[in-house]
């Protein structure tokens, strides 16, 4: 679980980061408070499983696989996120808590709270 949490925290950042310009490690390793080296190592074991490339020019791109994991991953976040600021949860709150359940929660689970949402945004 550690594992696939860690390697979805890589995906969205790069996700996140790439909507704003181009992608660069120390980029990712500010965002996600940690080293460098640590990012890289990292970085190279996510694109030799096809998720991401990187460029002769350091830039991190996302592979279309990568992609698809972000942003589903991405979505989720913001749905959750977008729930419990309608239940009354502050920002700041709802953003860390929904960095938590985003990777906890599973697909059957997410749909009903999807649908929930969406009862309550009627």
């Amino acid at each position: 679980m550690k594992q696939r949490r860690s390697t979805e925290d890589y995906l969205k950042t790069i996700y996140i980061l790439s909507r704003e310009g181009p992608v660069r490690g120390a980029e990712i390793a500010t965002r996600l408070h940690l080293s460098r080296p640590t990012v890289s190592v990292s970085l190279k074991a996510l694109e030799e499983e096809g998720q991401i490339r990187m460029h002769p020019d350091h830039r991190v791109s996302l592979t279309e696989q990568g992609e698809a994991i972000a942003r589903e991953i991405y979505d989720r976040h913001q749905m959750f996120r977008e729930l419990l600021i309608c239940l009354g949860v502050d920002e700041a709150a709802a953003d860390r808590d929904a960095c938590e359940l985003e990777h906890s929660v599973g697909p059957e689970s997410t749909a009903a709270f999807r649908a929930a949402l969406a009862r309550m945004k009627e």
